[in-house]
């Protein structure tokens, strides 16, 4: 059994047994297991669980008594040896049951002839299961059998029937591109620090590290990158570029915080757009950055040593409840607001696992209560970016609406943008308003 294989089943245990995200309980388990393929850690265990509604579909069909009695343990190498059988390329059949059923002997004992026979009835069985090439492509006929339209689409894409249904609600004919796009991650995206360096120069840098990295047209700031190292790079340590995505940087230059401005972030955990705001700004004025949670301001302070800007202040606050000293004080807010995450499963393929639709809909009054804050915060004629990382219309364009109808008075929108999840993008919305003066 490799080292690969041992690495990538701890971390999912966490993930499913503990509820842990997955990037933490990958940087956990990696570095405790010497001679593990980075690359290939991450890539099982983010499929894995990407697929898992997929793969748990398939095992409940060439298992004989379906998901009924078979132990999470067993479950977690049951989808790790299909997931590398279906989607691995690299990895040929005889290997993945084969490390499939060593990895059981050591972690789930007793159990590996029933992997082995579940595995090895996958590759004869295979032709059910896998989308037909050539002139007659059709789709599989373990999702022909299923005639409810949204159930065949929860297994073929691998999300739950709830969030399936309030995509092809709200998106119509796009959902399924949507769906797709959320199981295929973008590229990394680095944010070039100006404070420190150009775009060209970084990119020149970063090739001499072996990272290969191209300028992307969409943001002056942001290049895409290819490589090992990545976080692990001098060139990361000393600022000189952070990890962040290519929507969330659009949100932040459609607000434009101009150099010697005030600038209050209502929800600024763990700091990246008050980061990218201070480069905007030339590390000139001032930025508030706020949050709720004590110990992720320290996140912010760490974030901000890192890049070499001294203007980012951190406060202990409760963005939906009021402050009156804050009224009319900045020239600038953002308000990235708590969310539903329905736009960023691509890259956090767990949060479709722990949706609760339940919770989402308790969302948007909490939101409002954010932006409502946000917009009195600001300056008269200043401006404020609403923003959040979900797809769901009701904590978007919704929230939008239910001000104005509050207070038709409270400003002018000058740009509404979904950014959907492709083009190496994730899911992400913003809006900008401009406030009203008096």
């Amino acid at each position: 059994m490799s080292q690969d294989w041992i690495a990538s089943f701890e971390a999912l245990k966490s993930v499913y047994s503990d509820g842990a995200y997955s990037n933490m309980a990958l940087n956990e388990a990696i570095p405790h297991h010497h001679g593990c393929r980075d690359s290939f850690v991450r890539s099982m265990v983010k499929g894995t669980i990407r697929h898992t509604i997929t793969l748990d579909h398939i095992i409940s069909r060439l298992a004989d008594n379906g998901l009924k009695g078979i132990r999470l343990r067993t479950l977690i190498i049951l989808r790790m040896g299909l997931y590398a059988l279906r989607e691995m390329d690299s990895v040929p059949d005889h290997a993945a049951v084969n490390e499939a059923v060593s990895l059981a002997r050591k972690t789930a004992k007793g159990t590996d002839k029933f992997i082995n026979a579940v595995l090895r009835s996958y590759i004869r069985s295979r032709d059910e299961y896998e989308v037909r090439q050539g002139l007659d492509v059709q789709m599989p006929a373990f999702l022909r059998e299923i005639e409810d339209d949204f159930e065949r689409l929860s297994v073929m894409y691998s999300f739950p029937v709830d969030i399936i249904r309030l995509i092809c609600s709200q998106y119509g004919d796009q959902a399924e591109r949507i769906l797709e796009g959320l199981n295929n991650p973008p590229p990394v995206i680095l944010r070039v620090n100006t404070l420190k360096t150009s775009r060209d120069d970084l990119i020149e840098s970063l090739a001499k590290e072996g990272i290969r990295a191209e300028s992307i047209s969409d943001s002056e700031m942001a290049v895409s990158a290819e490589g090992s190292g990545i976080i692990s790079s001098d060139l990361f340590r000393k600022g000189y570029y952070s990890v962040q995505s290519l929507s969330s940087m659009m949100a932040v230059e459609a607000l434009a915080p101009v150099a010697g401005s005030t600038v209050l972030d209502l929800c600024a955990a763990p700091g990246g757009k008050s980061a990218m705001m201070a480069e905007l700004m030339e590390n000139t004025g001032s930025i508030m950055a706020c949050d709720i949670h004590e110990h992720r301001l320290d996140l912010i302070k760490a974030y901000a040593k890192r890049i070499g800007t001294d203007i980012i202040e951190t406060h202990l606050m409760d963005a939906a409840r009021y402050n009156s000293e804050l009224e009319d004080q900045y020239d600038f807010v953002l308000a990235d607001v708590p969310c539903s995450g329905l736009g960023v499963m691509s890259t956090k393929p767990e949060i479709s696992l722990r949706t609760d639709m339940d919770n989402i809909k308790k969302l948007p009054e909490l939101q409002l209560s954010i932006l409502r804050n946000a917009v009195r915060y600001a300056k008269p004629g200043g401006r404020i970016c609403y923003s959040t990382c979900t797809l769901n219309k009701a904590e978007n364009e919704e929230v939008i609406a239910a001000l104005a109808a509050e207070d038709p008075t409270f400003g002018c929108i000058v740009e509404m943008n979904t950014i959907l999840p492709y083009n190496n993008t994730i899911g992400f919305y913003y809006c900008i308003i401009d406030k009203n003066m008096r």
